[in-house]
C-alpha cells in the first residue's frame, strides 16, 4: 500500500510546490514509485514535468465521475496534474466531493510505494481533500511571522479533519524551505516554533537560493544541476530525516 504525503500551508510562497518537486526526484532515484499528484489549480507542480496535461491526466475530471489516467514521466515517476479548469469545482462543496480524492487513491493502487500531493494556499475543498487522503502531513514555512500565526490555524485544522472523518493523518513534520540561516530572526522564529512544536520541526533547513529556482526552470532538481551546492545537500539531508521518521513510523 503507498504511502500518501499531503505537502500543505496556507500561506503562499513557502515553497511547497519546490519541495514536492524534490522530493519526487529524490524517492524516485532511491527506487521507489512515485505518483504525484497537483490539487493545486495553478498547475506549478504539473507545469515542471508536462508541457502540455492531456484531459485523461486532469485531476479534475474525478469531480466528474471520471477516473484520471496519471502521466508517465519516467520508469519511477508519474503524474495526475491539474491546471487552472480545476478552480471551477472549488465552489461545489457537497460532502461527497470532500472524500474524492481519497476514493481516488483507494482505486488508483497500482504498485506506487509514495503518493506526494501538492495542494494551494488554502484550506477549501481541494486542501480538504488532501488532508482527508493523505497519510502523513508535510509542512512547509518560510520564516516570517504570518507562517508562524497560520501554522497554528493549519494544525487546528488538521485535527478537525481527524475528529469530523476520522482520517488517520499523522504530521510527518515541519520544515524550513526559504531560510536565510544567518539571520538573527530566522534562529529567534526557529527557537519558537522548536519550544512549541518540538520535534515536529526537522533539523534541516532548506537554505533560500537562486540556484533552486534557476534548475527548477530548466525542469531539473538543484542535486542534479549542482550537486555540491548547500541546497542540493540540504535536500538529500531533509529526505534521510523524512525516511527516518517514516521509517519508524512503519
Amino acid at each position: 500500500m503507498a504511502v500518501k504525503i499531503g505537502i500543505t500551508n496556507q500561506k503562499g510562497g513557502v515553497g511547497k510546490t519546490t519541495l514536492t518537486f524534490h522530493l519526487a526526484h529524490l524517492f524516485s532515484k532511491n527506487g521507489k514509485r512515485v505518483l504525484l499528484v497537483d490539487m493545486d489549480p495553478q498547475g506549478n507542480l504539473t507545469s515542471c514535468f508536462i508541457k502540455e496535461l492531456p484531459e485523461k491526466s486532469n485531476v479534475k475530471i474525478m469531480f466528474e465521475e471520471k477516473v484520471p489516467e496519471p502521466a508517465r514521466i519516467n520508469e519511477n515517476l508519474s503524474i495526475i496534474g491539474s491546471d487552472i479548469t480545476l478552480s471551477k469545482y472549488e465552489a461545489d462543496a457537497k460532502l461527497t466531493n470532500f472524500f474524492k480524492l481519497k476514493n481516488l487513491l483507494e482505486q488508483e493502487n497500482k504498485g506506487e510505494d509514495i503518493i506526494l500531493i501538492d495542494t494551494p494556499p488554502s484550506l477549501g475543498l481541494f486542501t480538504s481533500n488532501v488532508l482527508i487522503a493523505s497519510d502523513y502531513v508535510l509542512i512547509p514555512i518560510d520564516i516570517s511571522r504570518f507562517s508562524l500565526l497560520g501554522l497554528s490555524d493549519l494544525l487546528d485544522s488538521l485535527e478537525s479533519v481527524k475528529e469530523s472523518t476520522g482520517s488517520p493523518i499523522n504530521i510527518l513534520g515541519i520544515v524550513f524551505t526559504i531560510a536565510s540561516e544567518r539571520l538573527n530572526y530566522y534562529k529567534e522564529i526557529k527557537d519558537e516554533i522548536r519550544n512549541k512544536y518540538g520535534n515536529l520541526l526537522f533539523d534541516t533547513a532548506i537554505p533560500e537560493s537562486v540556484r533552486v529556482k534557476e534548475a527548477i526552470g530548466n525542469g531539473k532538481p538543484i542535486f542534479d544541476m549542482y550537486p555540491d551546492h548547500k541546497a542540493s545537500l540540504a535536500y538529500k539531508k531533509l529526505f534521510k530525516e523524512m525516511e527516518a521518521r517514516l521509517n519508524a513510523n512503519g
